[in-house]
């Protein structure tokens, strides 16, 4: 790898949140608000005008027909906005949620999830949050809780607890008590230009620079960085007036190319029994821009370690990619549960596309909310992974014929699995012993 290949290599991966949170934006903010006002009512729909500064919300558990969010979870109803605070702080004010768990993590533009508001943090009483950029100075009001914000722009995503079975009216109540309001007590909604569409994935080198040259000028990086991206100048990617065309389009095609293929490579596993921990960031990546990468390319939007802690695993125990043409079985022995303050939940993802796979019984995830499932005799509990079912179907997460990979979700997880002391279910490829239901 040559010196200037490698410089490219270095800048994208930097750049790369950057880029996915700007399509993520432009996926996930309205075109229309619920009173049915249109952001454009006459650019149709290749505008790039959206609805920032206002909730939107996830109104059932996603599943396999939603496909705007990469790795999403089947525990929880999102709630979602994209602020701009450029102007002046915004305020949210949230409900009293009673005993249901909730959190708003609060991401910057680099993918930073630098604060969490909810039960951990704050509690579930109703509570009014005072955000503001870095550059705003002021007093914040009484009663306020104060949230300084690393970058103007910022991602709110909010999860819910819910329940598959459960009656939703109550929980949709609470989503929509969620507000977000100017200093005055007016609402914030406002129509703001998008900077790409969301389909456009980052496989164009032209447009991966003008985008994210775009979003870093309107949120600088940190000037810790600043010497890396003085570094990028002459590759064309950077901040600031007078940058240079690219030197060689080339070379950073080339260079993207190969460095996509490279994040979507999977990674060995660093855990026992194929898994490999997600990420451990809390609310900053601290320089570790080869794993934020990895976050944006495949789970954008994950919280912070002590709200959730994610478990992935590509392979099985004897590292061999997993596949719906095998089965596998994870066994917790008695009294080995995750251990968690809120809950935990096992998923499952078809790798071609980090989403569901669309299957005939509708199920997405297995944990400790999951009704019906057998304990083994010992107490212990064993759970099943295959394109077909078990002799013990309760207990099965239905696999596509293809590669998969899984998630464990541990919310609010205990000092044991923080510390690295949990020992996590081995990924068994199995044979006859998977028994096949007839």
């Amino acid at each position: 790898m040559n010196d200037m290949h490698a410089l490219a290599r270095r800048a994208i991966i930097y750049a790369l949140p950057v880029y996915e949170m700007a399509r993520m934006r432009s996926s996930s903010t309205l075109r229309k608000t619920p009173r049915g006002e249109y952001a454009d009512a006459q650019g149709g729909p290749e505008s790039l005008r959206r609805w920032i500064n206002l909730f939107s919300h996830s109104r059932r558990l996603l599943n396999a027909s939603d496909r705007r969010v990469v790795t999403p979870n089947n525990d929880t109803l999102y709630t979602n906005a994209w602020l701009d605070i450029s102007q002046g702080p915004l305020c949210i004010h949230t409900p009293d949620t009673g005993s249901r768990y909730y959190v708003l993590g609060l991401i910057d533009i680099y993918t930073n999830p630098f604060a969490h508001l909810g039960t951990r943090t704050t509690g579930n009483a109703a509570q009014k949050f005072w955000l503001f950029g870095p550059q705003w100075q002021g007093e914040v009001p009484a009663g306020y809780t104060a949230v300084p914000c690393p970058t103007d722009s910022v991602w709110v995503l909010g999860r819910i607890l819910a329940h598959a079975d459960e009656d939703m009216a109550p929980v949709h109540a609470l989503q929509d008590a969620f507000a977000i309001i100017t200093p005055d007590g007016q609402p914030a909604q406002r129509v703001y230009e998008c900077s790409v569409q969301p389909q456009a994935l980052p496989q164009d080198a032209a447009t991966f620079v003008r985008v994210v040259n775009h979003e870093m000028a309107i949120n600088p990086p940190p000037s810790s960085d600043a010497p890396e991206l003085q570094a990028w100048a002459a590759l064309g990617i950077g901040i600031g007036p007078g940058l240079p065309a690219p030197t060689d389009q080339g070379l950073l095609q080339q260079a993207l190319t190969a460095t996509l293929q490279e994040l979507d490579t999977p990674t060995d596993a660093d855990l026992q029994g194929g898994w490999k921990a997600a990420v451990e960031v809390q609310d900053n990546f601290n320089g570790d821009w080869l794993t934020r990468a990895r976050v944006a390319r495949a789970y954008i939007g994950i919280l912070g370690a002590h709200e959730v802690l994610y478990l992935l695993a590509f392979r099985d125990s004897q590292g061999q990619v997993l596949h719906g043409g095998s089965h596998y079985k994870l066994r917790f022995p008695p009294g080995g549960l995750p251990q968690v303050g809120a809950f935990w939940s096992l998923t499952l993802y078809r790798k071609a596309d980090y989403l569901f796979y669309d299957h005939p019984e509708q199920r997405y995830a297995i944990g400790d909310r999951t009704p019906g499932l057998s304990n083994d005799a010992d107490g212990g509990l064993t759970l099943w992974l295959g394109h077909l079912p078990p002799h013990q179907p309760s207990n099965w997460l239905p696999a596509p014929n293809e590669a998969f990979y899984v998630a464990i979700r541990l919310y609010l997880p205990h000092a044991v699995h923080q510390q690295g002391l949990y020992h996590y279910p081995a990924i068994e490829r199995i044979g006859a012993g998977y028994m096949v239901s007839p």
